[in-house]
């Protein structure tokens, strides 16, 4: 019985990690946003790093450097690091909402994109120089009147190798609120309990 709760316990504190891990963010404020968190990307070995990410509530974006959002409307920010050898050299959201005023902010650091392209129902993009092993990019940012579905990004490095990153959706939708987790492992908990108890 007690190896019974004991596997049963570890069982429901791994759960609450993994769960935990989807709502873990990078250095991008998290306050007043939908949702946040911080995506790696490998390309297996050069092209390596991770994108911050998060999407802040109309009138709640907190920075200021740069970059003025559109009036009532959501602010979708990102940052790109890149951590392997491989410079990078652009960074593409493929969009499936409309999307307007694209820009960058100065408020994180990083290196300034070269030019910015919005087309509003297809893509977001920024290119650079190329973005060193242990850089990263400026803030880069747009507004849109609505929470996007599945988004990806692609970077591409110096030498015009591409990877594709799959971003989660930023809605409320995808992140569970600390209550839920703690519910779901609580259940599985009691599940556990009532079947050992009628075997």
């Amino acid at each position: 019985m007690r190896a019974s709760m004991a596997r049963l316990s570890w069982g429901a504190a791994i759960l609450v990690l993994i769960i935990s891990g989807w709502v873990q963010a990078g250095p991008l404020a998290t306050a007043g946003t939908f949702s946040s968190g911080s995506t790696p990307f490998n390309n297996g070995g050069t092209l390596v790093g991770y994108v911050d990410w998060a999407v802040f509530n109309p009138g709640t974006f907190p920075y200021s450097g740069g970059y003025t959002p559109t009036a009532g409307e959501l602010v979708y920010a990102y940052q790109v690091f890149e951590t392997g050898a491989a410079p990078l050299s652009s960074f593409e959201l493929l969009l499936t909402d409309p999307a307007d005023n694209i820009g960058n902010f100065t408020d994180l650091g990083g290196q300034a994109p070269q030019s910015q392209v919005l087309t509003p129902l297809t893509s977001a993009k920024w290119t650079f120089t190329g973005i060193p092993q242990g850089s990263m990019s400026r803030g880069l940012v747009f507004s849109s009147p609505r929470l996007p579905y599945d988004l990806f990004a692609t970077v591409v490095d110096t030498g015009q190798s591409t990877w594709v990153i799959p971003l989660p959706s930023p809605s409320p939708t995808n992140v569970p609120e600390p209550a839920t987790v703690g519910l779901v492992a609580m259940g599985c908990m009691m599940l556990g309990m009532r079947r050992r108890g009628t075997k």
